[in-house]
Formats: structure tokens, C-alpha cells, sequence
């Protein structure tokens, strides 16, 4: 990393900074030093290291708190540490530091931090050295300076001060004798950061150096790692706006957080229980989405099999966006795995379309999109058709169980809502197979319009009672000469089969039906998906593979009108782009939930007739 472009990055940034480079550190006392001292500097230079040492020794004992005392100081320490003494030269130095002679105090704490640094303790040399940063030495020096900052960096734990260290020597400190190893000091430098540092130091450091570019690779390899998409935006931009760009490693890297942003418009994801409870509804849902792909000829599936586990969900979830890097995820099934799965699509900006009907779906994240009508829509579909129709008195019979009690509640306040009148619901135990005392209580009221809130297997046993107590749901025309009163049945989906009319059609006519898919329509599209369903996979098509169907096909034609990354998908689908579709769900409301209420039929003999 960092090797050639880098490299030439740096020198370019030397020559635009020297011209601020800092003053030299210099002392007058060096050039012009008391005769005793240039004395001690003959005698080293002639080879008597004894003899110099005993004339500085004798300079500070009869020059005691002077500057020139500090100078035979520095200067001392410096012989002994040249032959290998540092550890009495470490006195010397850790004196001069506090001279009067700004000069000589910056120069014996370089010396200082030089023999921290041979007597094995990085730490503390880096902590000396690292206020030097800024200075600029005689060129001997400043090639110690620099050593100094690049060995100490190498063996230290203190990455974060070193980084910063080294960051301003780039700056001022002039050229590395060894750009190539001052370049592996700041890479290692960069793998001891933690994370916590390495964001501290993004901030900190200068934007385009070195330093600030290794740490930006750094974190930006932990974001892709992460999938957090704020983080991927940051570094990646910190890494095109620097000299570095060029170099393969950071192209290559920027390369790959413009794909993880975007995504890939040839790839979507499919989050589906294939195995354990729901699989029954993964496998449809995902063969309605196969068959779409084959008569779109639209972008790949890439299928996670979520076992409806929110823990093998966010799993899941995260191979699609990390591996795959899907532009868009269809899934996962239910409010739990939608829950799990959207903090990480919320961080890497992947729509998802879920297939939970829950109205708190939405509220996960803000690329969430409901793509299944919950219980309160097929309500509200009900009721303003019943309304339409004149009818305003409402009653619920529903089983005493959690469906039932949320239905009970939400057909209240949708009847309130619609300006209706709600007569007091009437519950019965889970199972009953007799509802003979259940319908008579119903027909105490004064309301004739019956939501039924169970399943269609209850709902062919409740109907006829109706029936056999005088009250009559009929479609048009006079009651039967047997009737007592009219009422009017309506069904939300889950009291609806295609079985149902078999057994109880006679007692059914004239009902409302909310349906997002009623699969004995003749429209065109829909007696396509139905042939085609039924030749690949032998079965006529049930609700979930139609839904499975829609949602392919509508991310597949909002890439194809030109919304291929992320971004732009999750946009046009807020905005309302759509598809003809075999359910109810062309396109999505600004909310992310269905933009049109589920079909609402009638029945009329023994097929459903749309009511308009």
C-alpha cells in the first residue's frame, strides 16, 4: 500500500510545504562555545573520550546554572551516548532539557528520546520526541529525528500518538531518509490502532497526508466490514480527494465501497424461511419471484434462507449486502426477521421490500417498504365499500384469541373512522364447531353488516347459522320467502379459500371480500401468471407467489427505467414508481406501504366479481 503514487504524493506535498518550513534550531553558544568547551570538543575529536569528559565534567562544576553549563551538558551526553552509554547520558540530557537556550533544550530532548528509545522504551520515547515534530534540525539531527520517530513507531503500542507524530513530521519535518520504511511504519501504525482511534485520528489528522490516507483505508475496510454506510461515504470520499487516488490499493478499495454505496443492479437479494416454521411460505414467495425472473429476464436472485430466525436473519442479511452487494432485498418474512434485518440494510441504504403485514414494519428503518396489506388496510377497504353501499351498523364475530382481539379493536376504529355505528363484538372459544348460540347474540343487535374474523373452514360452519336463523346475505333480488332479515357478510383474506364457495355459496352471496390476489381472475396478466405458475410447478398459484411475482417485477422494472443504484431505486419507489401487477400492490405511497387498497370482490354465484 502507499508504495509509488504515495510516495511521489509525499514529495510533491515536502516541496509545497518548505517554503513555511520551521526555523532551524540553533544555538549562538554552539557556534561561538566558551574555550573550555571547544577544548572538551578537541579532546573528543582526537580520540581522548576520557579526557573530553573530564573537561566538561570540570565546565559545569565551576559554571553551575548557566546556559553555557547546559551546552557542556548536551554535549557530554552526547559523547557517552555515541559510545554506547546512554543510560548515564540519559542525566545529561534530562538537565538540559530545562535550559534557558530554547536550542539546547530541543536538541537534548531529541538526544533524550534517542536513548529512551535504545534502552528499549519506545513509549516514553515517543513522548519526548513527539513535541520535536514541528522543529527542523541541522540535517544530522534531523535524520535522528526522524529514525527516532520510525523505530520508536515500529516497537511501540502507542500508535495514536505516533500517527500524530509522524503526521507532522510529513508536514514540517522535511524528507525521511527512508520514505519506503516510514511508509511500512505508518501501515503497521494503522493495524494497532482500534477503531475508536482510528475515527478520532480521521478527524485529527491532515486530510490527503500519509497518515490521514493510511487511516482512511484502514477505516473504510472496516465500514464495507460493518456495512455502515455513513462511514463507507466518508472514508471513501477522504480517499478521492487525496494525492493517492492513483495508487492500485486505494482505487481498488474506493472501487469497492462505490459498489457496496450502489450496489449491483444486476443483483437482488431474496431473505426467505426456507426451512423450519414458514417454510411453506418462503417456498412460494420465492417461486412466484423465480418466475418472474424468467419473464422479465431481469437481474439474478440471490437467495439467504432466514429459517424465520431473527439471528440467522441478520446473518443472512449481511452475506447478501457484504457478498452479493445486492442493489435491493426481498424479505424477509414476518415483523420480527424484518426487525433484525433492517439495521443492516438501514446502514448500507439496500431497500427492502418485507413481506410482513404488521404496520410497525415501516418504522425499522427508512428504506423499509411493507409490500403485504396489514389487517387495519383490508379493514378500512371493507368498511368504505359497505359504506358506499349505504350500510352503517357493524358487528364483529370473532374467536377470543390474539387475531381475533386485534381484529376486534382495529374493525371498531375503523367503523368510528368511516362515521359507522359498532355494535359490542361477540367472542367465542378458539375451535367451536357450534355457533348457533354466537349468531343468535349477533342477530340481537341492531347491526346487519358481520365481519367474520376467523379462518374459511369456521367461516363455512358460521355462514349457514346465519342462514338457518332467518338471516340472509344475498347479492341482489329478493330474500328467500324463509328469511327473516338481510345481512351482509364481510371477509377479510384470511376467512377467504377457494374452497369455500364450494361449501357454503348459497350462504355467502352478496359478501365482501378483501383479496390483494384472487387467482380465478381472467385479466390478461393474470391468466398469464396462473398458466404459468401451474406448468412450471404443477399447482395453481396461492397468494404469497403472487406476491413474490409483483415484487420482482417491480424492482426489476424500476432498474430498468434507469434507478440502478441504491439510492435512486429506494427514490423512484418512494416516489411511486409501479407495475401492472396480479395483486393489489402496483406501487408504494410515500409512507412505504401499499399505494392503493386491496381489491374488494363480491360474490355472485360461484366466482368474484370486483367491486368498483
Amino acid at each position: 500500500m502507499l508504495r509509488s503514487a504515495s510516495a511521489c504524493a509525499a514529495l510533491v506535498l515536502l516541496i509545497l510545504v518548505a517554503s513555511c518550513a520551521p526555523k532551524k534550531v540553533e544555538s549562538p553558544l554552539e557556534k561561538a562555545p566558551p574555550a573550555e568547551i571547544a577544548q572538551a570538543r578537541d579532546l573528543a575529536s582526537s580520540g581522548d573520550i576520557r579526557g573530553a569528559q573530564n573537561a566538561y565534567e570540570m565546565f559545569i562544576i565551576n559554571h553551575p546554572g548557566t546556559t553555557e553549563a547546559d551546552l557542556a551538558r548536551l554535549e557530554l551526553g552526547v559523547l557517552e551516548s555515541d559510545i554506547g552509554r546512554c543510560q548515564s547520558a540519559i542525566a545529561h540530557f534530562e538537565q538540559a532539557q530545562d535550559s534557558a537556550d530554547h536550542a539546547i533544550a530541543l536538541r537534548a530532548s531529541l538526544r533524550l528520546g534517542s536513548c529512551q528509545l535504545r534502552l528499549g522504551d519506545p513509549e516514553r520515547a515517543l513522548q519526548t520526541i513527539e513535541p520535536l515534530a514541528g522543529e527542523r534540525f541541522s540535517s544530522e539531527e534531523q535524520a535522528l529525528l526522524w529514525e527516532t520517530a520510525v523505530i520508536a513507531a515500529e516497537q511501540t503500542t502507542s500508535a495514536a500518538l505516533a500517527l500524530r507524530m509522524l503526521d507532522t513530521l510529513v508536514e514540517r519535518g522535511g524528507a525521511p531518509p527512508d520514505p519506503q520504511r516510514a511508509n511500512a511504519a505508518i501501515e503497521l501504525l494503522v493495524q494497532k490502532l482500534t477503531i475508536e482511534e482510528t475515527l478520532a485520528l480521521f478527524d485529527e489528522l491532515r486530510a490527503g497526508a500519509l497518515p490521514h490516507v493510511a487511516v482512511s483505508m484502514r477505516l473504510l475496510g472496516h465500514a464495507l466490514a460493518t456495512q455502515d454506510t455513513d462511514l463507507v461515504v466518508r472514508a471513501s470520499d477522504a480517499l478521492r480527494a487525496s494525492d493517492s487516488i492513483d495508487d492500485p490499493e486505494v482505487t481498488i478499495l474506493v472501487a469497492r465501497a462505490d459498489e457496496f454505496l450502489h450496489g449491483n443492479p444486476y443483483v437482488v437479494g431474496a431473505l426467505l424461511p426456507l426451512s423450519g416454521r414458514g417454510r411453506e411460505v418462503g417456498r412460494q414467495l420465492l417461486q412466484g419471484m423465480q418466475l418472474a425472473a424468467l419473464d422479465e429476464g431481469g437481474p439474478e436472485l440471490a437467495v439467504e434462507d432466514t429459517a424465520g430466525d431473527p439471528a440467522k436473519t441478520v446473518e443472512a442479511v449481511a452475506s447478501l449486502i457484504g457478498n452479493q452487494r445486492v442493489v435491493a432485498v426481498l424479505g424477509p418474512v414476518g415483523s420480527r426477521t424484518t426487525e433484525a434485518a433492517a439495521e443492516s440494510t438501514r446502514r448500507a441504504g439496500v431497500p427492502l421490500l418485507s413481506f410482513s403485514a404488521s404496520e410497525a414494519a415501516t418504522s425499522a428503518g427508512d428504506e423499509v417498504f411493507r409490500f403485504l396489506y396489514s389487517p387495519r388496510d383490508e379493514l378500512t377497504a371493507l368498511v368504505g365499500k359497505a359504506r358506499a353501499r349505504g350500510l352503517s351498523r357493524f358487528v364483529i364475530l370473532y374467536p377470543d384469541h390474539g387475531y381475533g382481539r386485534t381484529m376486534e379493536r382495529l374493525f371498531d376504529q375503523e367503523v368510528a373512522a368511516a362515521g359507522g355505528v359498532y355494535c359490542e363484538g361477540v367472542a367465542y372459544p378458539p375451535g367451536t364447531k357450534s355457533f348457533v348460540d354466537y349468531v343468535r347474540t349477533v342477530l340481537e343487535t341492531t347491526c346487519d353488516v358481520v365481519l367474520f374474523a376467523d379462518v374459511a373452514d369456521q367461516v363455512a360452519l358460521i355462514a349457514p347459522t346465519f342462514a338457518a336463523e332467518g338471516a340472509w346475505s344475498i347479492a341482489e333480488g329478493a330474500l328467500p320467502e324463509h328469511a327473516e332479515r338481510q345481512v351482509h357478510f364481510l371477509l377479510p383474506s384470511p376467512s377467504w379459500s377457494s374452497k369455500l364457495l364450494g361449501r357454503a355459496q348459497r350462504y355467502l352471496q352478496g359478501a365482501l371480500v378483501a383479496l390483494p390476489f384472487y387467482g380465478a381472475s381472467e385479466t390478461t396478466l393474470n391468466a398469464h401468471f396462473r398458466t404459468a405458475y401451474e406448468t412450471r410447478y404443477g399447482k395453481p398459484p396461492q397468494t404469497f407467489a403472487a406476491y413474490g411475482y409483483d415484487a420482482y417485477r417491480l424492482i426489476s422494472a424500476t432498474l430498468r427505467q434507469g434507478n440502478q443504484t441504491r439510492q435512486a431505486l429506494s427514490d423512484a419507489l418512494k416516489s411511486g414508481s409501479g407495475v401492472t401487477p396480479v395483486t393489489s400492490v402496483d406501487s408504494f405511497s410515500p409512507e412505504r406501504t401499499p399505494a392503493h387498497p386491496p381489491h374488494v370482490y363480491e360474490v355472485r354465484e360461484a366466482l368474484l366479481q370486483s367491486v368498483e
